[in-house]
Order: structure tokens, then sequence, then C-alpha cells
């Protein structure tokens, strides 16, 4: 009753010239999307094809993420699990300078205790990623910006914050390099550590 006639009159027509012409359904059908596209145009929402109008009518929740738009597109660790005992990871971002590692639920700084230490030297050990400053273009400041694996680059800033140096790698000479695989699910490298009564301090 609160719908104009001219409307009912539509929805008439095209309920006959369906019913007569059933050629007359995809064209229908066409209308029907293109109206809502234009409709969800009016509320900054872009549909690059038909079809998913009709999923979207259909949908309850929609959960969405863009890198750039609703994240940072920066993996960092937050936590952490050596010789039995739960860390956090303080800091934001890829800058080792900033934060540090302390045992769950204390303030105090962690970064020196042994099973830290040999946790993080044995997984950047793992890593192809650098870390290093570069100069933004743009703005001309300095920031951090690592290099490689994103994955890695974490675990790289992790190792930087407990006083690790981008040299590390070279100090332990890598013989060998196994790449990660999907069959696999992991990565294998050995590292030469012959003539060493420390590993690490």
């Amino acid at each position: 009753p609160g719908s104009p006639s001219w409307l009912y009159m539509i929805l008439i027509a095209v309920t006959l010239a369906v019913a007569a012409i059933p050629e007359g359904i995809p064209l229908c059908v066409t209308i029907s999307l293109s109206i809502g596209c234009s409709d969800m145009v009016k509320k900054n929402v872009l549909v690059r094809k038909l079809a998913a109008v009709e999923t979207l009518g259909s949908a309850s929740v929609i959960c969405s993420d863009k890198t750039g738009t609703l994240t940072e597109g920066k993996m960092t660790m937050v936590n952490m699990y050596a010789g039995g005992v739960g860390y956090d990871v303080d800091g934001k971002g890829f800058d080792p300078t900033v934060g540090k590692i302390r045992r769950e639920g204390t303030s105090e700084d962690a970064g020196q205790e042994l099973s830290v230490r040999t946790c993080l030297l044995s997984a950047i050990l793992c890593c192809n990623t650098t870390l290093a400053k570069v100069k933004d273009p743009e703005t001309g400041e300095e920031k951090w910006e690592p290099k490689g694996n994103s994955s890695e680059a974490p675990i790289v800033v992790a190792a930087r914050k407990v006083g690790f140096d981008e040299n590390v790698s070279q100090q332990y000479k890598r013989v060998l390099e196994i790449p990660f695989s999907s069959s696999r699910k992991m990565m294998l490298t050995v590292s030469d550590v012959s003539g060493r009564d420390v590993l690490c301090s």
C-alpha cells in the first residue's frame, strides 16, 4: 500500500513479460542487478561483477581486510616462548631501538636472558631477511625497513632488540639451506659453529 502505483504497474508488466517470454528472464535479472549496483555506488561501494550483488544480498556478515587501509601491512612479534617461559615483545613497526622483551606480567627487561638470546639466535640464523635504515624519498625521514620475506621480518627485529647485529649471519657461516616448501612446511639451515666453546652469551 505504501508503494507508488506506477511501481506496481512496472512489476506486473515485468511479471507478464517473463511469463509470456521465458527468454526475458536473463534481461530482467541483469536489469535488477544493475539497479542494485547503482544503489550500492550511491553508498560508496564499488562492485566489479554483477553476480556479486546477488551474493551480497544473501550475506549476513561481511569480514573484509585491505592492507594499507584496515591494516598497516606490517607483521610484528608481540609474544614469544623460550625455555618454558612466556615473554612479551614491546615496540611497534620495524624499529629495533624501540621496545624491549620482558617476561609476561613483569616490566623487567629480559632481553639478556640466555633462553631468549639462544631462541632468537637460532631463529635469526634461519632468516634471509635483512633490516636497515632507509631514507624516505618523499619526507626525507629515515626509517627501518626489512628486505626479504615479510614473515621473517618480526624475527629479525626481535633479535636486533636483544643486541644481535646485522653481521650475525657472517659470524655463524651457513653451510646448507633447504628452502621452505609447502609439502615439508618448514625451512632448514645448517650453520658452522666449529671452534666455539660458547654459542651464545
